[in-house]
């Protein structure tokens, strides 16, 4: 019995020694870089990006620096396609190679595109308002020649100022067309990364051109933006047959047996052809460190440092087993970096297909849910009441005061629709409108009567407006109601007069801050009568004189009451409301 005993101790004994004799070690790290680094390759991503604007309004731009930079037309975006390198490799005989969603499908960096394309509508917008405003103001000046000039014109000269009115008129409507044209609706933008180029170099060999680059298709890429992994496939979708040890996603180590200060090593191409070019063909970098935390089931950190152009490197454990795929790297400090765990790439492989892209290599970028956030942005809530009716309020105060740099604070001057008789008024026709009232009265005060909200961010405000005329040295007080419409982002987009409901009386307008009011319903009148047949609408001015304020703009075909005859040249009348005067050659005989 004790021998039997003896015994089994001596097999035991001979059974360690043997396992322990013929346990394998790991292979030495330079076998493992030359075991797999031709398995690794180049890629090279050369592409563009389209904006398409619900407006029909089509961008095409690059990225460069993390800015976009646009160009006229798409054949010019072509010709300066973006160029991106990166990493891969091949994990079957397919012609697959693994790599980060974000080197197939770089960022289009959204927001800064849309600020730029706001920048440059606005701009645009500019432009087109600032030259309608010349238009009407060649326009205007058309009308005064014909007016004070019109008994010494000949035919030809009439038919010319005639015929320049009409284009300028059509030059204003086409612009202003345009105009309209301009505004989109930012949720129905499309952004699409437009593909130039995607190809593959290989290790190892010498590459002079875009066609030592072997040509690949992008088929799969992770559904979620934060899992960094793509899949691309060689156009003839076969693995060369120099590539002999394809990497194997059947056999990755699982996470949670990856410990601290484990060795791990990385296969790529840092800075891209850059780094990798040599007298003797493109080379690619073998670099290791240790796994420095604990890893999960989303990111793996180690202390390899990487540059770009490593994007999609393999990263092996000491046995040659596929555990990450690096990704990113810590921000300022190079000495460590991110991979994405290798079961993630599997799932991709084997569950996550996505629809060939070849076809025109054209794949919306647009992140939803940010989309969602920026059309949140645009859908702006009104403010309260009070908040509107106090900046009408201190806005007429800062017209008191003629503290004009205050006044414009209260206007959108990107925006502005209407300020009295002015369409799109520019800065400087809000000034100029100002400044033309300041100089022609004094001690001007408004006197808030009432205001009403007739809509959402649309008031109509009745006051009385006292001032002193100097020419004509007398005080005068009006009475009127005008209406203020404020924009999305809360600041005044139109002023004009309306029918003063409060007393039934028409409201004389201008293209100043009096706001002359007057009462015509107890007027007498000579005769009624039209105009004869005018080729434009007719300006109604103030005084008898082509100079004075233009108070309304007289459609052609309007009824006319003749209130007395200035002068040989003017006559005062009544029209829609309105009182001032017109040039009596355009008055159709009496009935």
């Amino acid at each position: 019995m004790l021998k039997i005993k003896n015994m089994k101790k001596v097999v035991i004994l001979l059974l360690t020694i043997i396992t322990i004799g013929c346990k394998k070690n790991p292979p030495e790290p330079t076998e493992l870089y030359n075991k797999y680094r031709n398995s690794v390759a180049l890629i090279q991503n050369s592409y563009y990006f389209k904006t398409s604007l619900d407006n029909d309004f089509e961008f095409f731009y690059t990225i460069e620096d993390n800015e976009p930079v646009f160009y006229e037309t798409e054949e010019e975006a072509i010709e300066n396609a973006g160029i991106s390198f990166g990493t891969g490799f091949f994990i079957s005989e397919n012609g697959e190679l693994a790599t980060n969603r974000h080197v197939v499908y770089p960022s289009n960096e959204d927001i800064l595109v849309g600020e730029q394309i706001n920048e440059y509508l606005n701009d645009l917008k500019y432009k087109i308002k600032k030259a309608i405003n010349e238009k009407q103001t060649e326009q205007s000046k058309l009308v005064d020649l014909w007016n004070e000039y019109y008994e010494y014109l000949d035919y030809d000269k009439k038919t010319q100022i005639k015929d320049e009115y009409s284009n300028k008129k059509n030059d204003v409507l086409e612009l202003e067309e345009l105009l309209e044209k301009l505004d989109f609706n930012p949720s129905n933008t499309i952004t699409e990364l437009k593909r130039v180029f995607l190809g593959i170099a290989y290790d190892n060999t010498h590459v002079t051109s875009l066609n030592d680059f072997k040509e690949c298709v992008a088929i799969k890429k992770a559904d979620d933006e934060k899992v960094d992994l793509a899949i691309i496939q060689l156009k003839d979708k076969t693995t060369p047959q120099r590539i002999t040890n394809v990497f194997s996603l059947n056999n990755q180590k699982d996470t949670e047996k990856l410990k601290l200060n484990d060795n791990v090593y990385m296969i790529g191409f840092n800075q891209g052809i850059y780094l990798a070019k040599t007298d003797n063909g493109i080379k690619s970098q073998f670099t290791q460190g240790t796994i420095t935390q604990d890893p999960d089931m989303n990111r793996i950190l180690y202390s390899i440092p990487t540059l770009p152009g490593s994007s999609g490197s393999p990263i092996i454990d000491k046995w040659g087993n596929l555990v990450a795929i690096n990704f990113a790297k810590t921000i300022d400090y190079q000495g460590f970096s991110f991979g994405v765990p290798s079961i993630q790439l599997t799932s991709l492989y084997n569950n996550n297909p996505i629809r060939n892209t070849y076809v025109n290599q054209t794949n919306e970028v647009n992140n939803v849910k940010e989309k969602e956030r920026e059309l949140e942005k645009k859908i702006i809530t009104a403010k309260s009441d009070s908040y509107y009716e106090n900046q009408i309020k201190e806005l007429l105060k800062a017209e008191d005061e003629r503290d004009f740099n205050t006044v414009a604070n209260y206007y959108d001057l990107n925006n502005i629709k209407r300020y009295w008789d002015n369409s799109n008024p520019s800065y400087d026709d809000l000034s100029n409108a100002y400044y033309k009232s300041w100089k022609a009265t004094s001690n001007s005060t408004n006197k808030v009567i009432s205001i009403n909200k007739e809509s959402e961010r649309i008031y109509d405000v009745n006051l009385d407006f006292k001032f002193y005329h100097k020419r004509k040295e007398e005080w005068k007080t009006v009475n009127s109601t005008v209406r203020f419409v404020f924009g999305q982002n809360d600041k005044i987009i139109e002023v004009y007069g309306i029918e003063n409901k409060t007393l039934n009386q028409p409201v004389t307008t201008s293209n100043n801050s009096s706001r002359v009011n007057t009462t015509t319903n107890n007027v007498k009148y000579l005769y009624t009568t039209t105009f004869d047949n005018p080729p434009f609408e007719l300006s109604l001015y103030e005084e008898p004189n082509v100079n004075s304020t233009i108070r309304y703009k007289c459609p052609k075909n309007t009824q006319v009451k003749v209130v007395e005859k200035y002068d040989d040249t003017f006559y005062k009348v009544i029209v829609d409301g309105y009182s001032g005067y017109v040039s009596k050659k355009w008055l159709k005989r009496q009935f």
